[in-house]
């Protein structure tokens, strides 16, 4: 089909064919800027395509023992810890029952821990798994000390209220009779990934094994936040996931921290 060209008879020949010459310089000056700008939308298109393709993050169902600090011992038993004054009473008075045991650390400021039984008789090796999970979550870490005493009592033995004309302070218990002890046991905590449940876990090294790879956290001088990222990064990297930093920061005590060479099983 032939193009048609309007003429200005106005205007000689020779002027008519210099107005569309220098409209063609124009138009010709005008490509490379339209061919950015394709090339930008192009992209655009693209990002926005990337976005839309990206399914949000399903929110996991959580179990009830996920609300205090919690892990498995390596044989299977549970054990709770509380985060702070108000859930270690909470512990105790709804969760702590007869063939538990009930676990602190030795100096002021630590989690109520309980180690469940679940009515089965509790082994020596998850006992000492609670008094090293009793150990990480006291004040002892942030403090930066190596290693605590821990002791262990059972359940009737444990009263939440003090004896008439005595102060207990909030969160605090008032311990009867004979503790077994746990000496100089080491302040730190592993933190691994369980993959079946994809969630976060932390607790004694022997505990974490199961799990795979884990990274040993022990007092030290960088920040919780920073600590944290570190974790994130190996955890990613050991079991190709996007692992929730907020999950992390949970699963630590409270406290500057540095890690010990990641570990792999």
């Amino acid at each position: 089909m032939p193009t048609k060209v309007e003429i200005d008879l106005r205007k000689s020949i020779p002027e008519n064919a210099a107005h569309y010459y220098e409209m063609a310089k124009k138009a010709k000056r005008k490509i490379p800027r339209l061919i950015e700008e394709i090339e930008r939308t192009k992209r655009l298109i693209e990002e926005q395509e990337k976005e839309l393709e990206k399914k949000p993050k399903k929110r996991r169902e959580k179990d009830w023992y996920e609300k205090f600090h919690w892990f498995f011992t390596s044989d299977g038993f549970l054990v709770l810890g509380g985060k702070d004054a108000r859930s270690n009473q909470k512990l105790v008075r709804n969760y702590l029952e007869d063939r538990d045991l009930f676990f602190h650390a030795d100096i002021k400021g630590a989690s109520a821990v309980i180690l469940k039984s679940g009515g089965k008789t509790i082994s020596d090796e998850a006992k000492k798994e609670a008094a090293r999970f009793a150990s990480a979550f006291s004040k002892a870490f942030s403090l930066g000390l190596r290693a605590v005493d821990v002791y262990c009592v059972k359940p009737d033995q444990v009263k939440l209220a003090a004896k008439s004309g005595e102060f207990l302070p909030k969160g605090g218990f008032v311990i009867l009779g004979e503790r077994e002890w746990f000496k100089d046991v080491p302040v730190e905590i592993a933190v691994s990934y369980d993959k079946e449940k994809q969630r976060i876990v932390s607790g004694p090294a022997e505990a974490m094994k199961r799990y795979g790879n884990y990274i040993l956290v022990v007092p030290g001088e960088k920040d919780k936040g920073d600590v944290a990222k570190a974790i994130k990064n190996k955890i990613d990297e050991w079991f190709s996931v996007d692992s929730s930093i907020d999950e992390i920061l949970a699963a630590l005590p409270a406290g500057k921290a540095r890690l010990i060479l990641p570990q792999q099983s």
